[in-house]
C-alpha cells in the first residue's frame, strides 16, 4: 500500500522520520518523562536475598515481569507456570485482520522468549491457596512461593450475550478480531475479520449492507479496538487497504456502534476527538447506553436493553467484542475483589499493585480490578514497578514505585493514520511532546513495522 504524506509532515524529512519513529517506539515501551521507567533506581532497591518467586501466565505480563525481576532480585528462584508453548502479540491482530500482517508474524516459541534461569513449569493453576502460600496445579500438585505474581489476562465471555457462543465466530456473518487461543498462539478471530471485511466489500458492490459493531458493559483490554476496525473497515470500503481496487463503496454501507455508556473512549479529550471524527463520517452512527442481551442469528436480529426499553437493530454483518472478565480460578479465590466495580477481578492497590491482605502476592496485566486501562503499555508500566517493590518487599523496605495508571491505544482511523490514545485516569500523558488527539502517519509507520520488533526482541526481554 501506498501512503501519501501531507501537509502535517512540512518540516520533517523522511530519514528524520524514521529516526523520531525508532526512538518513539523504544520510547513508548522504555518510558518517557511520564512513566515509571523514567523513575526507577533499580540498583538501589534490588535484593540479592533468595526467595521463591512464582509466576502465574505466560502472556505479556508474565513474561515481561519475569525478564525484570530475573534482574532486580538476581538470587531468587523464579518459576513461571504457563501451558502455552507458543506467545502471542495479541496487538497485532487488528493488522491481521486488515491484511497488513500474516497470521504468523505474530507469534514466537515460549521457550525462545523465557528468560535465563527461570524455570519454566507448563502446567495449569487450577487453585490458589494464599492462606498457605501456595499455589494447586493440573499435573505437578502444589507449588509454594514465598513472593507470588498473578499475569493470567482475562477470559472472554461470547455466552454473556444470548444466542451466541465462540463457535459462531466466522459464521452467519459475525466476526470478533479478539478471538485467539493464547494456549496455541492462534488468532482466528484476526483471519475472520480479515474475511468478513472482504465479505463486506462484495456485498457492497451489489447492494446496501447493515454493519453493526457491539461492544460489552464490561472492561476491555485494547480500548479502542474495535474502533479501530470500524475505521478500517470503512477505509477499506473506500478503496484503501487489503489491496482492494475498485470505486468508493462506502456510502453503500451503513455501520452502527453501540456503547454501553455515553463514551467512545475512557479518557475525555480522545472521546471527545474521536467523536468529532465520528460527525465527520457520513455513514456511521453511535447508538450510546445500548447493552446487547441476546442476537437472533437466524434472523440477523440483535436485541438491546436501553434504559427500561428493548430495541432490535437488525444486520448483515456483525462485530462483537466480548465480555471480558477475570479467569474462573480468579474468581474462585481469595485473591479477587469482592465487592463493588472490579468483583472478580485480582485485588491489588492502584498504585502498588499489591494485595492489600496478602502481602506477598502482586499483580499486573489484565486481570488486575483497577480503574486504568487493559493494554500492553499499561503491562510494561507496570512491570517496571513490580520489580522495584517486590525487590523492596524482599529487603524489607516499603515499595518504591508507583503505578500512575498509564495506558495507550493505537486507535487506526483509516490505513495510513494512527491517533496514539496515551493516557492516565487524570487525562492525557504524552510521551512525546505531539497533541495524542490527533492521527499521524508516524504512529501507523512504528505501529505497523517498529513496535512488533520491539516487544519480543526488547519488552519480552525486560529491556524496555
Amino acid at each position: 500500500m501506498k501512503i501519501s504524506y501531507k501537509s502535517e509532515n512540512k518540516g520533517m524529512e523522511r530519514r528524520d522520520a524514521l529516526k523520531f519513529m525508532g526512538m518513539s517506539s523504544a520510547a513508548l515501551l522504555a518510558g518517557g518523562s511520564t512513566s515509571a521507567s523514567a523513575k526507577t533506581k533499580l540498583s538501589t532497591f534490588a535484593s540479592r536475598k533468595e526467595a521463591s518467586i512464582v509466576i502465574v501466565g505466560g502472556g505479556t505480563g508474565g513474561m515481561t515481569v519475569a525478564a525484570r525481576l530475573r534482574r532486580s532480585a538476581p538470587n531468587a528462584k523464579i518459576t513461571l507456570i504457563a501451558p502455552n508453548e507458543m506467545h502471542l502479540y495479541q496487538s497485532g491482530q487488528v493488522f491481521v485482520a486488515a491484511g497488513e500482517y500474516s497470521e504468523f508474524d505474530n507469534k514466537r516459541p515460549t521457550s525462545e522468549l523465557l528468560p535465563d534461569n527461570v524455570t519454566w513449569l507448563k502446567d495449569k493453576v487450577t487453585a490458589f491457596d494464599p492462606d498457605n502460600n501456595r499455589v494447586e496445579t493440573a499435573e505437578h500438585g502444589k507449588i509454594s512461593y514465598d513472593y507470588l505474581v498473578v499475569a493470567l489476562g482475562c477470559e472472554y465471555d461470547y455466552s454473556a450475550v444470548e444466542g451466541l457462543t465462540a463457535d459462531d465466530i466466522g459464521k452467519q456473518g459475525i466476526a470478533s478480531v479478539y478471538m485467539n487461543d493464547l494456549n496455541e498462539g492462534t488468532s482466528e478471530g484476526a483471519i475472520v475479520s480479515r474475511m468478513w471485511m472482504k465479505a463486506i466489500r462484495r456485498k457492497a458492490e451489489r447492494t446496501e449492507v447493515k454493519v453493526l459493531f457491539a461492544d460489552p458493559d464490561t472492561p476491555v483490554k485494547g480500548e479502542g479496538v474495535s474502533l479501530s476496525m470500524l475505521f478500517l473497515a470503512n477505509d477499506m470500503l473506500k478503496g484503501n487497504g487489503l489491496k482492494t481496487k475498485g470505486k468508493d463503496l462506502h456510502n453503500n454501507v451503513k455501520f452502527t456502534l453501540t456503547k454501553a455508556d455515553k463514551m467512545l473512549f475512557p479518557s475525555a479529550k480522545i472521546d471527545a476527538a474521536l467523536k468529532r471524527t465520528m460527525k465527520k463520517t457520513d455513514n456511521v452512527s453511535v447508538s450510546y447506553d445500548y447493552i446487547l442481551k441476546r442476537i437472533d442469528k437466524e434472523k440477523k436480529v440483535a436485541v438491546y436493553a436501553n434504559g427500561d426499553e428493548e430495541v432490535n437493530i437488525g444486520y448483515d454483518y456483525l462485530h462483537i467484542t466480548p465480555s471480558m472478565k477475570a479467569p474462573q480460578v480468579v474468581r474462585d479465590s481469595l485473591l479477587a475483589v469482592q465487592e463493588g466495580q472490579h468483583k472478580g477481578w485480582l485485588d491489588v492497590d492502584e498504585k502498588t499493585l499489591r494485595h492489600p491482605k496478602y502481602r506477598n502476592v502482586f499483580g499486573l496485566g489484565d486481570v488486575v480490578g483497577l480503574s486504568s486501562g487493559k493494554s500492553g503499555g499499561a503491562v510494561r508500566e507496570q512491570a517496571i514497578v513490580l520489580q522495584d517493590n517486590i525487590a523492596a518487599t524482599m529487603e524489607g523496605k516499603v515499595e518504591p514505585m508507583s503505578y500512575e495508571g498509564y495506558s495507550v491505544s493505537p486507535i487506526k482511523t483509516r490505513y495510513g493514520r494512527v491517533m496514539l490514545a496515551e493516557y492516565t485516569p487524570k487525562g492525557l500523558a504524552p510521551i512525546f511532546p505531539l497533541d495524542p488527539t490527533t492521527p499521524r502517519w508516524i504512529w501507523w509507520e512504528m505501529d505497523l513495522y517498529l513496535m512488533r520488533q520491539a516487544y519480543f526482541d526488547l519488552m519480552m526481554r525486560g529491556m524496555m
